[in-house]
């Protein structure tokens, strides 16, 4: 587990801070220490549904910041580099891979760029979330990446199926389980993994994203 203390101590008195890539745990318990201690925190994978991503954490006075995750091409799956290294994922003669600069710098001229258009290997993703409650309005948001708020109102206004009838935002999703969203896609529970020290809910769904990805209206 990454040293979240750290991060979090680093980045109060206003310091911006990046940490290396972290885990759908870590990430989830990241975001809930920072927010509690009055810090902004934005998330980067470099893929549309990357599992592991970055956290920036920074003061409520800065608008934004800057994406540090670049995604590139090897042509050999890339050694251990520890939380400098992000998402692998197969794509033709090798693999599309999330670095940070430490991760590109460490491997040196093996770095290519990755090919136009392939970033849509990562288009249908099979990963892992940590989620407060298994209903409808926790899973889809947390899947999709989007507000809970934002997609309770896709809820409300009848563009979210489950098992092909409308959904309530309150209905809890078991294995097996699809969820249609109009513009987002669709979202297959796979298993539930358990339940973290937190009592939230560790989960494996597969997302399908629409070839051409554009926010639902709610």
């Amino acid at each position: 587990m990454a040293d979240l203390t750290a991060y979090l101590k680093r980045a109060r008195g206003g310091r911006v801070v990046r940490t290396g890539f972290l885990d759908p745990e870590d990430q989830a318990l990241l975001e809930e220490r920072a927010r509690g201690e009055g810090l902004r925190v934005a998330f980067f994978g470099g893929f549309p549904l990357a599992e592991r991503k970055v956290a920036v954490l920074y003061p409520e006075e800065i608008p934004q910041v800057s994406d540090p995750v670049e995604v590139v091409f090897l042509k050999e799956e890339p050694p251990e580099l520890g939380e400098a290294v992000g998402d692998v994922v197969p794509w033709e003669e090798g693999f599309l891979v999330a670095l940070l600069p430490e991760g590109k710098k460490a491997l040196g001229e093996r770095v290519l760029p990755a090919p136009e258009g392939a970033l849509g290997a990562a288009q249908e993703r099979v990963r892992t979330l940590v989620v407060p409650s298994l209903r409808v309005d926790a899973v889809g948001a947390k899947g999709f990446g989007v507000s809970r708020t934002y997609f309770a109102q896709g809820v409300k206004a009848g563009k979210v199926r489950l098992k092909g009838k409308p959904a309530s935002p309150k209905a809890e999703m078991a294995p097996g389980d699809t969820l249609e969203a109009e513009g987002l896609g669709t979202l297959k529970l796979l298993e539930v993994l358990g339940e973290t020290r937190k009592g939230n809910y560790k989960i494996k769904v597969e997302v399908v994203r629409p070839l051409t990805k554009g926010p639902a209206t709610p």
